[in-house]
C-alpha cells in the first residue's frame, strides 16, 4: 500500500473512532480545567506564576495564581467564599493560600460574594507549589442550595508544569535592555532566534538619549578645558565599550504579576570615582616639565590630555558595584501587553531607581 493511502486509512479509522465516541453523548472535547455540580460550575480560566515582593522561591517552586471562575447554576442566590477553594497535593495535604498585594489592576484576588442566579464571578487564588508535582483544586461549598442534601464538591486536577513561569523571560528582556541601551550592544530583535522575548522599548533611540546625557554630564567635569562634542563622544563610546567587555550584571526577580514585574538589576561597572586620573596627570607632568609658564594654559592642556588618555586608562580599571546602589540592586519596573515587555523609563517616584541605573552606567556621573 502506498504511504498516501495509508495516511487516508489512518484518518478514516480516526474518524470512525471519534464518531463512536460521539455516540456516547459526549460530543465536546473534555475540559480538564472545569468541574460542575447542580449548584455551580467551577473553571480555571488561566494560571500565572506570580511573586510577592519580599518573597523568594527555590528552583522548581513557584507561586501559582489560578484565575478561578464560579457560575451559579441555580435560580437562587449562592454565597461563594475564597475559603471554599482549596488545593491538595497527591498525598491529600492541603496547601496554604497565599495573598498577593499589588497595585496591578489586572490582578484581582478572589473575593467572597453573594452570587445571583445564573451569574458568575472570578478572581485569583494563589498557592506555593512544586512544579513537578500534581495537585487537585477543590471547591467545597459551605452549604447546598438544597438544605436536605450535602453540598457537592468540585475537584479539578492541576499540573503546575503546564503553566509558564515568565520569570526567566522577564530577566532575559531586562538583559536585552541593559545590553542595548547602556552597553552599546547591537539590537538583535530581528535575528533568527525565534525564542527571544519581545522588548517593546525603542532601544536605539534610548541608547542615543543615554549617550547624549553621558556627554552632557562628562562635559561638566571639566573646568579649564572646553572639550568638543566629538571628543566627548569618543570618550563615552570608549567607556561603553569597556563596560561591554568588563561589566557583570546580575538579575533577580523582585515581584511579578501577569502584566507587571520588577527586577533587581545589580551591575558591576567602571566607576569614575575610582579611575586613576593621578596616573594620567603624572604622565602629563613628566612629558611637559618646564614647558609652561602660564598656569591656566597648563591646566587646560592637562585636562585635554586626561580626556585623550581616558580610553586607554579605562582598560586598566576594574569594575565594581556603583557607590550609591542598594544591596539588592536597582529595582526596575516593567509592564507586559500582548506578550511584549516594556521597561518603565518614566521620571516618577515609583520609578526612582531608574535614574540611579542611568548614573550607575555613567560611572556615577549625575548621581545626586
Amino acid at each position: 500500500m502506498k504511504k498516501r493511502d495509508l495516511i487516508k486509512l489512518v484518518i478514516l479509522v480516526s474518524t470512525l473512532v471519534l464518531a463512536g465516541c460521539g455516540g456516547s453523548g459526549n460530543n465536546a472535547e473534555e475540559d480538564n480545567s472545569e468541574g460542575k455540580t447542580e449548584d455551580a460550575t467551577v473553571k480555571i480560566n488561566q494560571g500565572d506564576y506570580v511573586l510577592q515582593e519580599g518573597e523568594t522561591v527555590e528552583d522548581g517552586e513557584g507561586y501559582l495564581a489560578l484565575n478561578v471562575g464560579i457560575k451559579n447554576n441555580t435560580e437562587e442566590t449562592l454565597q461563594v467564599l475564597a475559603s471554599e477553594l482549596s488545593l491538595y497535593d497527591s498525598d491529600d495535604n492541603q496547601i496554604a493560600n497565599a495573598d498577593i498585594y499589588t497595585d496591578d489592576d489586572d490582578f484581582e484576588m478572589f473575593r467572597g460574594t453573594n452570587l445571583s442566579g445564573g451569574k458568575s464571578t472570578s478572581g485569583y487564588v494563589v498557592f506555593k507549589v512544586d512544579k513537578d508535582k500534581k495537585y487537585n483544586l477543590q471547591y467545597t461549598p459551605t452549604a447546598s442550595q438544597d438544605e436536605e442534601t450535602d453540598a457537592e464538591e468540585v475537584e479539578i486536577a492541576l499540573d503546575p508544569s503546564e503553566y509558564n513561569d515568565p520569570s526567566e523571560d522577564v530577566q532575559e528582556v531586562m538583559d536585552q535592555y541593559i545590553s542595548q541601551v547602556f552597553l552599546a550592544d547591537e539590537n538583535t530583535e530581528d535575528s533568527d532566534n525565534g525564542a527571544q522575548v519581545e522588548l517593546e522599548n525603542n532601544t536605539e533611540e534610548e541608547h542615543a538619549d543615554f549617550s547624549q546625557s553621558f556627554i552632557d554630564e562628562l562635559k561638566n567635569e571639566f573646568d579649564a578645558y572646553s572639550p568638543s562634542d566629538g571628543e566627548l563622544q569618543k570618550a563615552v563610546e570608549a567607556f561603553e565599550k569597556t563596560n561591554q567587555e568588563k561589566a557583570n550584571v546580575e538579575y533577580t526577580m523582585a515581584s511579578l504579576t501577569p502584566t507587571r514585574a520588577s527586577v533587581y538589576v545589580k551591575p558591576e561597572v567602571i566607576d569614575f570615582n575610582k579611575i586613576d586620573f593621578e596616573a594620567i596627570t603624572d604622565k602629563f607632568v613628566d612629558e611637559n616639565k618646564g614647558k609652561y609658564d602660564d598656569y591656566e594654559k597648563a591646566q587646560q592642556d592637562a585636562e585635554k590630555y586626561i580626556l585623550q588618555e581616558l580610553p586607554e586608562q579605562l582598560n586598566e580599571e576594574d569594575v565594581e558595584q556603583p557607590q550609591y546602589m542598594s544591596a539588592d540592586g536597582y529595582k526596575i519596573n516593567l509592564t507586559q501587553e500582548d506578550g511584549a515587555w516594556t521597561v518603565d523609563t518614566s521620571d516618577s517616584n515609583d520609578n526612582y531607581d531608574y535614574k540611579g541605573l542611568i548614573s550607575g552606567f555613567m560611572g556615577g556621573l549625575g548621581d545626586q
